[in-house]
């Protein structure tokens, strides 16, 4: 697992240190849509979790696991599609609750992305142990992670 955490945190820096000109060709519109369908693909994971780790839904140790894989396995993907130009009020057509100043945070987004990417490794290493408090615990860590993106880079 610690091997899994290491390259998931390599790839999600990649990922995010990736704006290159390749990825600043991509279309924007694409790339909203990338971005917003790998964060879609984490929600859909995590409202389950969620629910399991509030008690609003029992606890099933094995399905837990499954999707905290799921979100681990995303996790690195949506930072390639911040793009320059792909901003609320860029003027690109598409609606987007990503605020325009995170193009200007870069080094807070790298140190989020690290922490966030950190944290849903340890949530699947966790999770396959089966404690329900222990993967409660991890949960709530990642959720706090995408809170805090959300409140400082999210207009909604």
């Amino acid at each position: 697992m610690q091997l899994m955490k290491g390259m998931t945190i390599v790839t999600a820096l990649a990922a995010a240190l990736s704006t290159t000109a390749l990825v600043q060709a991509a279309d924007i519109d694409d790339a909203i849509e990338y971005r917003q369908s790998a964060f879609s693909v984490m929600a859909w994971h995590f409202g389950p979790m969620g629910a399991m780790a509030q008690g609003k839904i029992d606890y099933d140790p094995e399905e837990f696991a499954r999707r905290a894989e799921a979100v681990n396995a995303v996790a690195g993907m949506p930072w390639e599609g911040f793009v320059e130009g792909s901003y609320m009020g860029d003027n690109h057509g598409v609606e987007t609750d990503a605020m325009a100043k995170i193009a200007d945070n870069q080094d807070d987004i790298q140190q989020r992305v690290e922490t966030f990417t950190e944290e849903t490794a340890t949530l699947a290493e966790v999770a396959q142990e089966g404690d329900f408090e222990s993967s409660r615990r991890a949960f709530a860590a990642v959720a706090n992670s995408c809170k805090g993106c959300h409140d400082n880079y999210r207009d909604n």
